[in-house]
């Protein structure tokens, strides 16, 4: 009992020297996103998922409302990214900053390993940190694993404010350019086996690099961050869209083209031309966000004679992936200088369908209304905070963005 109280007021603590630098909102803000059905909803998932599955006491949380599993660190993260979209639009709600400082200063810590040495092409590499795919274990990461925990450290440190954060992330790109080499003219692996170099291992980590800049000046990072957004470019490209990943023994391509490869292309454009404003990144994140939009979205023809919006269900993946198309089409909107709607505009039409999806148990459907089902997914926390970070998106671009 005494640990238990030892550690929330650890938690407390951290609320209060944690401080927030993402701003407050209006009173006309605030009474809009009360009032936006996308932040109603949004919100309601988030609160139900910390309710339900983030213990703050033992800085743990569990995959499914009614099992005691810890998450691999994918999902972990990703509700850790729905925390962060809900306190960007509500940064004045203080029970939502306890539980996100607290789950980025000591949840992440069940899967991070210290001063390890790893194996690359080039010879063992001593004393490195990165996160583990399993909580409590030390041997098995993948790159893109950690890329998504760099990225919401970054972001933490942009909303929080707390130096802590930023210095775990910097230790985290260190670690990221371990998988970085010339093979197949660079690119950074999936896996430790080191046996393909994947669409989803890089254009993260050209995120994680460019945010990095943004938050400390560093050059180095931003070329980083240039050196892989390039390398997709070049060897995963195809018709404006990214293809999955390149074998490294044959060189066999894997042609498909999954929603969350694009959404992280779309997000490290916009970023590299709000950083540099360089017209040529804008062309290709333009050019893919159209591309997106045919292969995302069709149009379907009801019996009463209306017209509804769906998703094609093939690309999705995971509820998870739509969250990040959402993320992705409100940065390039915050950096599009002709400020095109129509991505928001279609996604905000499926969301408008979503809405109606909601179950008794407060759940909804993690395809979108698709036609696509996986009944023992739906309750998982990538289903769930997919399905959150989408509509927070949608409510942060009608209340603060247009």
């Amino acid at each position: 009992m005494i640990q238990r109280l030892i550690a929330f007021i650890t938690s407390v603590i951290l609320f209060f020297s944690a401080g927030s630098l993402s701003g407050r909102r209006t009173p006309a803000q605030m009474s809009a996103a009360a009032k936006d059905p996308y932040a109603t909803a949004g919100y309601g998932i988030t609160a139900q998922l910390l309710k339900e599955r983030y213990d703050i006491i033992h800085h743990t949380m569990r995959d499914h409302p009614d099992r005691n599993e810890i998450p691999f660190v994918w999902p972990a993260v990703s509700l850790i990214e729905t925390m962060a979209e809900a306190y960007r639009l509500f940064p004045n709600n203080a029970c939502l900053k306890l539980d996100y400082c607290d789950a980025l200063l000591n949840a992440l810590k069940n899967y991070l390993v210290e001063d390890a040495d790893i194996t690359t092409a080039d010879g063992t590499v001593n004393n490195v940190s990165f996160y583990n795919s399993s909580a409590g274990n030390r041997n098995s990461f993948y790159y893109d694993d950690n890329e998504w925990v760099c990225i919401q450290l970054l972001l933490g440190y942009r909303q929080l404010g707390k130096a802590d954060f930023l210095k775990a992330a910097q230790k985290n790109l260190e670690f990221l350019w371990t998988g970085w080499d010339d093979v197949l003219g660079g690119g950074i692996y999936w896996h430790q086996d080191r046996s393909s170099k994947n669409a989803c291992s890089n254009a993260p980590a050209a995120i994680a690099f460019l945010l990095a800049y943004q938050c400390t000046g560093n050059a180095e990072y931003l070329e980083k961050g240039k050196q892989i957004y390039n390398w997709v470019n070049a060897a995963l490209r195809e018709d404006d869209l990214f293809i999955d990943n390149i074998v490294i023994e044959t060189g066999a391509k894997n042609h498909w083209k999954g929603i969350y490869n694009q959404a992280t292309m779309i997000f490290a454009g916009s970023l590299l031309y709000e950083i540099t404003g360089d017209e040529t990144y804008y062309e290709l994140t333009r050019r893919t966000v159209n591309a997106t939009l045919g292969l995302m979205f069709r149009e379907e023809h009801t019996a009463d004679g209306t017209t509804k919006i769906r998703m094609n269900g093939n690309p999705i993946f995971k509820a998870w992936c739509v969250g990040w198309l959402a993320r992705s089409y409100v940065k390039f909107f915050e950096t599009d200088p002709a400020k095109d709607t129509r991505p928001m505009d279609l996604l905000i039409a499926v969301l408008d369908q979503e809405l109606l999806t909601k179950t008794k148990d407060g759940l909804y459907d993690p395809f979108f209304c698709s036609g696509e089902s996986d009944p023992d997914n739906v309750s998982e926390l990538l289903a769930q905070d997919g399905v959150a970070s989408a509509f927070l998106c949608a409510a942060y671009y009608n209340v603060i963005l247009k």
